[in-house]
């Protein structure tokens, strides 16, 4: 069993990987930190939304991953793994088909920055204001493409998104084994479906995939 999920382990999800048009970074998230200089608060809207980045934003995002993930050894899996464990990587490689969009859209990010003593502003505002304000808040912006994480002036990256429903091994592990079947299944049949719909010859690919599906359920699709 090990054998066939280790020669499919990135077969079954090389066309997939980046989801349906659903799971999008780019969600708007109204809430901000109210701005002790008087601007209105339309002006502060699209601080945690801002939508125009420069590009080096998106080099920040792998320092913001690194202090949750700091110790984790990415694409190493061990032999000691469970069936179980096989169980949650099949399913957290194509998770948006199923699970609800994370971080949820709308989230309210306030009462983080607060904790924090961070202050967010645009992008395109964000130099004309001074670091550090004179009730200590640190100012910061979004990184637009990755909701919920924050850069400050010093480009320390705060990762403030919400550990609940979080699509993370440490979760996904409490779910129970018919859960996680009847998930991938879920999963797996809307990957297809998209598929049959492609105007591509993807009957190799839909071939993995179900060949997935019977490996991780067994007799359960029969």
């Amino acid at each position: 069993m090990s054998d066939l999920c280790s020669s499919q382990q990135d077969d079954d999800t090389q066309k997939l990987s980046q989801g349906p048009t659903s799971y999008n970074h780019k969600k708007c998230n109204p809430h901000i930190v109210d701005d002790d200089s008087g601007s209105s608060a339309s002006d502060e809207d699209n601080c945690i939304t801002q939508q125009t980045v420069d590009n080096n934003e998106f080099d920040d995002v792998s320092a913001s991953q690194a202090l949750e993930d700091e110790e984790m050894q990415v694409g190493n899996y061990t032999k000691t793994r469970t069936e179980k464990d096989i169980l949650v990587a099949k399913l957290l490689c194509r998770w948006w088909y199923v699970l609800p969009d994370w971080p949820p859209p709308n989230y309210n990010y306030r009462e983080k920055l607060e904790e924090k003593k961070l202050k967010c502003y645009s992008v395109r505002d964000f130099e004309d204001h001074e670091n550090v304000d004179a009730n200590g808040y640190r100012k910061c912006y979004q990184i637009s493409a990755f909701p919920g994480v924050f850069r400050d002036f010093k480009g320390i990256a705060y990762d403030l998104r919400p550990t609940e429903g979080k699509p993370c091994y440490n979760n996904m592990i409490q779910k129970t084994e018919n859960e996680l079947i009847s998930l991938i299944k879920t999963a797996i049949g809307k990957q297809i479906e998209i598929l049959n719909s492609s105007n591509r010859d993807e009957t190799h690919l839909i071939k993995s995939l179900k060949e997935v599906r019977l490996y991780c359920c067994g007799s359960y699709f029969k």
